[in-house]
């Protein structure tokens, strides 16, 4: 019976380490996750969508996405890789003049979930001030790469000014060959989103934290697909708005 009872609390030991890993990888991950700290997603506004691009800016394609929202008169959310902002500086600069948000995307991409603290608060620092060096303007905004994040990594953000920020509308555009299917996929979040009385925080990429020369032609398609869809029924908006 006493090796029987220690069968049984090894297997307890075991589903209860499961589950604790489970809720962990679930709260570091999960885009609507709040367990780690609150995060900005949408707000109950079902009619308004934000467009928000990640890990650019590119020299290649952030300027299509740029003469598509400038066609159609739409204001876009940009979360800016550091070490791309600070090659890509008249870029950025032409981004912001033309009244798009900028955003915070850590400089140099890692997974936040497993950084060290002091490196999370460089890898934020340095960021914001190459964006605010190129631009002027406060920066306020931050959006995790991968949405991974821990309690530090908010608390490091919100001790730094900046409002971390996630979604509740993503696909895998990075990797899905069309803008057909990548638009489509976006549109049943957005429905639902609608029906639950929220506002959609849709992520694209205009460019890629691997290399520059990632294609980002599907992304850029979808998101002006979505936009002729849209934009007679719906408002779009960027962040702070």
């Amino acid at each position: 019976m006493e090796i029987v009872s220690r069968v049984v609390d090894a297997g307890i030991g075991l589903a209860a380490a499961g589950l604790a890993y489970g809720g962990c990888a679930y709260a570091a991950l999960w885009p609507a996750s709040q367990l780690f700290g609150r995060t900005l997603i949408a707000p109950p506004r079902p009619n308004e969508l934000a467009l928000t691009f990640d890990d650019g800016p590119n020299p290649r394609w952030t300027p299509q996405l740029l003469e598509i929202l400038a066609r159609h008169n739409i204001r876009a959310t940009f979360f800016m890789v550091g070490k791309y902002a600070q090659t890509q500086r008249p870029l950025v600069r032409q981004m912001h003049e033309a009244g798009h948000l900028i955003g915070n995307h850590t400089w140099s991409h890692p997974n936040l979930a497993l950084t060290s603290q002091r490196r999370i608060q460089e890898e934020l620092s340095s960021t914001t001030a190459e964006l605010e060096s190129i631009t002027g303007a406060q920066v306020r905004y931050f959006r995790p790469p991968f949405g991974a994040r821990r309690p530090a990594t908010l608390r490091i953000a919100r001790e730094q000014g900046l409002i971390p920020v996630l979604w509740n509308a993503m696909t895998t555009d990075w990797s899905t060959p069309t803008p057909e299917l990548i638009a489509a996929s976006l549109s049943a979040k957005i429905e639902r989103n609608r029906q639950r009385g929220n506002a959609s925080n849709i992520v694209l990429h205009d460019g890629s934290h691997r290399t520059p020369e990632a294609n980002r032609i599907p992304s850029i398609a979808a998101a002006e697909m979505l936009i002729e869809q849209f934009q007679k029924s719906r408002s779009f908006v960027t962040l702070d708005e």
